[in-house]
Order: C-alpha cells, then sequence, then structure tokens
C-alpha cells in the first residue's frame, strides 16, 4: 500500500505464484565447488529459504542486495520444480525493501538439499 501523504510504500500484497515462473538466489562463493552450488548452500534462514522472485526481480537485482555481490552468484528455479520437491513450498513474502522476497519452506534435510542442486542453474557464475 501507498501512504498518499508520503508515496511510502509500508508493504506489499502477497500474490499467488504460479508454477510456471522462476525464482532467483543469492549464493556466496563459499557455498560452491568446482563452479557448482554445494547441498549446504540450500538452508532455511527464519521462515524459509530466501528467494526473489522473477517477475519482480531480475538476477542482477537479486544479486546487489547481497552485501558482497563481488562474492556472490545467482541462481535459478522452476517454481514447479521446487514444489515437486516433497514437503518444500513456495509462498510470495514481499518485505518493504524487497517486494520479491520469496521463501522456500520446509525441512531442507541432505534429501532436499540434493534435488535442490539439481533442479538449479546459474544465471549469474559465482567468482
Amino acid at each position: 500500500m501507498v501512504d498518499e501523504s508520503s508515496d511510502i510504500v509500508d508493504s506489499w500484497p502477497q500474490e499467488p505464484i504460479p508454477d510456471e515462473d522462476k525464482l532467483f538466489m543469492r549464493v556466496h562463493c563459499q557455498w560452491t565447488r568446482d563452479g557448482n552450488p554445494i547441498p549446504g548452500a540450500f538452508q532455511n534462514r527464519g521462515k524459509g529459504m530466501s528467494t526473489d522472485w522473477a517477475r519482480y526481480s531480475t538476477p542482477t537485482e537479486t544479486l546487489n542486495r547481497a552485501k558482497k555481490p563481488d562474492e556472490n552468484g545467482v541462481l535459478k528455479f522452476s517454481v514447479g520444480e521446487v514444489r515437486a520437491i516433497p514437503n518444500q513450498t513456495v509462498e510470495h513474502t514481499p518485505i518493504i525493501i524487497n517486494r520479491a522476497h520469496t521463501d522456500v519452506s520446509g525441512i531442507k534435510d541432505e534429501d532436499v538439499r540434493l534435488k535442490l542442486t539439481r533442479i538449479c542453474k546459474w544465471v549469474i557464475d559465482p567468482p
């Protein structure tokens, strides 16, 4: 919503995300080996694993939200493929500074993390 007196966004509406859409996720170079993400890169922080919905973000915008963009790469996922992994949900959870913010919730055990490594693709390679 926009406060008409100040034009400041105080919240973004939560929206359903279609299966055919994409998600972007920053990955620090410490979570890569031989140019590939390692399973440990896929972790919940708070409500879920933080990603950006491609409807409201570009890979470069996702990268630039990192504290040190030059130490990160950006992965892309298909929402439908993420939802096909047992017990993983994708929910648009916008925050004031990031309309694209989306959580991938569900326990990230070894099997889930391995499956996530298999369905992602680099759109910006890590250093």
